[in-house]
């Protein structure tokens, strides 16, 4: 069954619901979610276990709307920046441009792709619903800056290009050992080197950038 990344949560959340999806978010990205108790949100929240279970029936439908939000949040990211890419160097720097819109967006990414085996299926399907969702958005963006290249081929190159994307998510993240191992600058100059090859458009084919 797919899930839809557009059924959301009301716009107006009651400030004492957000107080709890605030404190879920601060230690869901400090600990695997399986770690975390309603006990532990609600004592950060400043708040009781009656005001959780007024707002939510469990931890899981907690998780499943920060994943939900974040997910929108993501796919905005990307699309965002694949539709301003008018060039094919452009294209290529939308991976590194990310690393930039991750860190302005909070701890929210780090519950986003720090999965682990016990979370709620419901969360993984949210999240693998958004990596086809920005596979298509990816493809498309290789269509239309290579007319000319066929559709299959330009479906592997959105597979690839979205694939970085998570990695280098989660590696500016601290969930993943090539940004600590490379440090920042010749980390983004690898993921750039990655995005060429994952975009098929090699150093030096976009006229603008020679």
């Amino acid at each position: 069954m797919s899930v839809d990344l557009d059924a959301r949560k009301p716009a107006n959340r009651p400030s004492r619901r957000h107080h709890l999806v605030d404190a879920a978010v601060e230690l869901f990205s400090l600990e695997p979610w399986e770690f975390i108790t309603v006990a532990d949100i609600v004592e950060r929240a400043g708040m009781t276990p009656a005001t959780f279970y007024y707002h939510f029936s469990s931890r899981e439908e907690l998780l499943e709307e920060i994943v939900q939000d974040f997910a929108q949040r993501w796919i905005g990211m990307v699309e965002r920046l694949l539709a301003a890419s008018d060039t094919p160097g452009a294209l290529c720097d939308v991976a590194v441009a990310l690393l930039d819109e991750i860190d302005a967006a909070g701890q929210a990414p780090k519950v986003f792709f720090l999965s682990t085996a016990k979370e709620p299926l419901m969360a993984e399907r949210i999240r693998s619903d958004t990596r086809g969702h920005l596979i298509h958005s990816a493809t498309t963006a290789v269509c239309r800056l290579a007319p000319d290249r066929d559709l299959a081929s330009a479906r592997v190159n959105g597979v690839a290009m979205v694939v970085l994307y998570e990695m280098a998510a989660r590696s500016r993240l601290g969930l993943a050992e090539p940004h600590r191992a490379l440090g920042p600058r010749r980390f983004r100059a690898e993921l750039l080197n990655l995005s060429h090859v994952a975009t098929g458009f090699p150093v030096g084919a976009d006229p603008l950038s020679q």
